[in-house]
């Protein structure tokens, strides 16, 4: 049964990290730079973070550990805290387009294409996993009107920073606060003008509903929220995400989830435990394809518990281990 969150278990009420000046001296050199010569400090920065960020290292190790049975040792810990470094780099290349260098597989593109051409909008929903920044620069190539959901007031010094290099792109951007009746408004109105709101179903808000459902061997809790706005938007849900490889190629993936999602009033949460069910299974997916590509570093299977300090666990996406995002 979908219930409400506990305790928030860090992510969320996690600050950014970093002072204002290392954020934006870090902007200013990767943008005059580029992304070859930026390559060195990511590295460095990397190292600094496996040395000396305990939450960062737990994370991960109990990640690679659930994934790929087997304790990983002190170079797999730094390489999956690398690839976060490097993916967080990365989005401001693909925000001001500097993209030269990259390369970018598509599977499943044609089909919203096809959706865009029925004019009809839809949810694209993915996750923490690899970088949701290339999917939406790759449906800029496609000159498709992505709008992101979410929850970046931890964030917020990064995302300014975004905003100025692409403000076109930041007005795109669709902040869960304190009206939820006019975020819905305005994503329903999206929506029925043709555009594509994109939405990630991995990560819980503060106080929102949860849905308990199997994942990577243990039950873990997911947001009911996402899935519930795709059913009362009532249109088409693709899964998307944009997997990292190293050294610079980035597989772009969409596949439909859904034709729209339907939730019956009489058994609304054994369809909703079903709907997440899914996703879940296609999380496990490509997370496990990808393992170095889990963003997620908190305990996602042991959130905190009623008592333990806010932000005593947990790093969010959009600062993670690393403060150059």
């Amino acid at each position: 049964m979908a219930r409400p969150a506990p305790p928030p278990d860090g992510w969320l009420s996690q600050r950014e990290r970093g002072t204002v000046f290392v954020i934006h001296a870090t902007f200013r050199l990767a943008t005059l730079a580029g992304r070859t010569l930026m390559k060195p400090l990511v590295a460095v920065i990397a190292m600094w973070y496996r040395l000396t960020d305990r939450k960062a290292v737990r994370a991960s190790r109990d990640w690679l550990t659930r994934v790929r049975g087997r304790r990983p040792g002190f170079w797999a810990v730094y390489r999956h805290i690398h690839t976060f470094a490097q993916v967080t780099l990365d989005r401001i290349f693909l925000v001001t387009g500097k993209t030269r260098g990259l390369r970018f597989t598509r599977t499943g593109d044609h089909l919203l294409a096809a959706q865009q051409a029925t004019g009809r909008g839809a949810v694209l929903l993915g996750a923490h996993v690899g970088s949701f920044e290339a999917m939406r620069s790759g449906g800029d190539e496609d000159r498709l009107q992505i709008h992101i959901l979410g929850h970046f007031a931890n964030a917020r010094m990064i995302n300014e920073l975004l905003s100025r290099l692409d403000p076109a792109r930041a007005a795109k951007v669709v902040h869960i606060g304190d009206d939820p009746v006019g975020v819905m408004a305005r994503v329903h109105d999206r929506v029925a003008a043709g555009d594509f709101v994109a939405v990630l179903g991995d990560r819980t808000g503060l106080n929102e509903r949860t849905v308990e459902v199997p994942f990577f061997g243990a039950p873990a809790r997911f947001p009911a929220g996402p899935f519930l706005l795709a059913s009362l938007l009532r249109c088409p849900v693709y899964l998307v995400f944009g997997l990292y490889r190293r050294p610079d190629r980035y597989d772009l993936f969409c596949e439909p989830f859904a034709d729209s999602l339907h939730l019956p009033r009489k058994h609304r949460d054994e369809a909703l435990r079903d709907v997440v069910r899914r996703y879940a299974e296609r999380l496990e997916h490509y997370a496990r394809s990808a393992p170095e590509n889990w963003f997620n570093f908190y305990d996602f299977w042991h959130p905190a518990r009623p008592g333990e300090a806010a932000g005593a666990r947990g790093h969010d996406q959009e600062q993670g281990p690393v403060p150059v995002v």
